[in-house]
């Protein structure tokens, strides 16, 4: 149990830090006329992590099972519309700094949905006994994570983030990898994994909405544009690099 939690860890938690502390000196490092393109990769990332979900949830959606289609579109549906009306009533993010890292809080959440089945993944192939692909997956996950802390970090833009936040948004974000690998010996119900993904994309697709509304200016579409492209190709590459090296997609 120890070697799956310590797989997991290092397959999501420790790449998501060093991906957010990557991020962090590169925002400072980089002139605040940049910030439209972190903040279009940072949109990029989720884009593409929204599809990922979408595609993984409809997967295990039956088209000839009602349960699962009441699942789907409850979990999507509350989380979506569940955060816009938490937003509209001003129960988080009041003022503006706070309101940005909320925004990163939950892209680290919907992060933390997609990584719990990616220690699925791990923790299905280590108990089969298949050592070395469960290796290739801690590998490959690993450097597919790395990329999400630009995602995290660029919702913040030039707000300063808190050493206390960075430790909670690199645990929420890469956490959810070792829960998985361990829960990947208790034969959970597609239904779970359902609501999982489908929360996780209500999230993420509240986020891409909210970071498109607050960047996508009359000065900053091209640097947001070409940040979306950079975003999506980083999770593409990564993605692909993995399939072909352990014939499992991320």
């Amino acid at each position: 149990m120890l070697e799956l939690v310590g797989l997991g860890a290092i397959a999501g938690v420790v790449p998501v830090y060093l991906g957010i502390l990557a991020a962090l000196v590169l925002g400072k490092v980089l002139p605040r006329t940049w910030e439209g393109l972190l903040i279009g990769v940072a949109t990029g990332v989720l884009v593409y992590l929204f599809f990922d979900l979408m595609h993984e949830a409809v997967e295990l959606t039956g088209a000839r099972d009602g349960l699962s289609w009441v699942l789907f579109l409850g979990s999507l549906g509350g989380s979506l519309i569940g955060l816009v009306a938490l937003e509209s009533s001003h129960l988080f993010g009041g003022r503006s700094g706070n309101r940005v890292l909320s925004l990163s809080y939950m892209i680290a959440g919907g992060m933390g949905f997609h990584n719990l089945g990616e220690g699925l993944a791990i923790g299905a192939s280590y108990a089969s006994g298949e050592w070395a692909l469960s290796m290739l997956l801690v590998t490959g996950f690993g450097f597919h994570n790395g990329t999400e802390g630009f995602g995290i970090v660029g919702a913040a833009g030039k707000t300063p983030i808190s050493w206390r936040d960075i430790f909670w948004l690199g645990l929420i974000a890469g956490g959810p990898t070792c829960i998985g690998t361990f829960l990947s010996g208790q034969e959970l119900s597609p239904y779970y994994s359902i609501c999982f993904y489908t929360l996780a994309a209500g999230s993420l697709l509240y986020v891409i909405l909210s970071l498109t509304a607050m960047s996508y200016t009359a000065t900053r579409r091209l640097q947001v544009a070409i940040g979306i492209f950079v975003g999506i190709s980083l999770m593409f590459i990564t993605a692909m690099v993995l399939t072909l090296v352990s014939g499992i997609g991320s």
